[in-house]
C-alpha cells in the first residue's frame, strides 16, 4: 500500500476526518455476519476487495472513538453507516481506503482511487463533456482523462449522500487550476443541489495512482 499517498490525503483532510487503508489483496477477512451475507455469491476478488472496505472503515470509526459496527450494504449497493457517521470507501490501484467523519458536521464525502493512466481512447465521449474533451486534446501527459474520471466519481460519492441520486458524467462539468485543485459544476438539478453548483475537491498523483477528494462540510 502506498504509504505516500495516505500521508498526502492526511494533509488534506480537514480536522474531524478520520482516514484508514487495507489490503485488498489480502484474504477476505474479519466481516460481520450481516456483512458477509451481500457477498455470499460474490467472486474471490470481489469479496477481497468488500472485505478490505469493511476493515479500513472500523478502523476509521475507532479513529472517531466509534464502537466497532456493521456495516452492511443497502439495496443501492452503497454502505449503511451507524448513525451518526458518513463516509465514502474507495478501492484501486492496489490499495482500499475508507474516510469516515460525524454526520452532523459533514453532509457528504467522497473518495476515489484510480491508476495513473489515462482513459481508453473509446471512453473519453462517455466521461468527458464537449469542453472537457477540448481540454482533454490539448493535454501532451495523456493524463487528464483520468483525472476527470477521478474527480467526478468522487464529486458523486460525496452529493449521492444527500441526493441519492445517480448522476451522468455529463452531470458534471470539472475545471482544474495550477495547484491540483478543482471544481466540479452540476450542469443538471439534482435536489438539495440546484444547477451550476459548485463542489470543491482535491486531486493528487501519488506514485502510480490518482486520487480525488470531495468533502461537504454540513452547513
Amino acid at each position: 500500500m502506498s504509504a505516500a499517498l495516505i500521508a498526502a490525503l492526511r494533509a488534506l483532510l480537514p480536522e474531524g476526518l478520520a482516514l484508514a487503508a487495507s489490503d485488498p489483496r489480502a484474504e477476505a477477512t474479519g466481516l460481520w455476519p450481516e456483512e458477509a451475507t451481500a457477498m455470499a455469491r460474490a467472486v474471490p476478488n470481489r469479496r477481497r476487495e468488500f472485505a478490505a472496505g469493511r476493515r479500513a472503515a472500523r478502523s476509521a470509526l475507532a479513529t472517531l472513538g466509534h464502537a466497532p459496527a456493521a456495516i452492511p450494504m443497502a439495496p443501492d449497493r452503497a454502505p449503511l453507516w451507524p448513525e451518526g457517521v458518513t463516509g465514502t470507501i474507495s478501492h484501486g490501484a492496489g490499495i482500499c481506503l475508507a474516510l469516515l467523519g460525524r454526520s452532523e458536521d459533514w453532509a457528504g464525502l467522497g473518495l476515489d482511487l484510480e491508476p495513473a493512466l489515462p482513459l481508453p481512447e473509446d471512453t473519453v465521449a462517455t466521461i468527458c463533456t464537449p469542453a472537457e474533451r477540448e481540454t482533454v486534446a490539448q493535454d501532451p501527459s495523456g493524463l487528464l482523462s483520468r483525472r476527470l474520471f477521478c474527480a467526478k466519481e468522487a464529486t458523486y460519492k460525496a452529493q449521492y449522500a444527500q441526493s441519492r441520486r445517480l448522476l451522468s458524467f455529463h452531470d458534471l462539468e470539472v475545471t482544474f487550476d495550477a495547484s491540483g485543485d478543482f471544481s466540479a459544476e452540476l450542469l443538471t438539478d439534482c435536489p438539495p443541489f440546484p444547477p451550476a453548483t459548485c463542489f470543491a475537491g482535491h486531486s493528487l498523483k501519488t506514485g502510480d495512482i490518482l486520487a480525488a477528494l470531495v468533502t461537504l462540510p454540513r452547513l
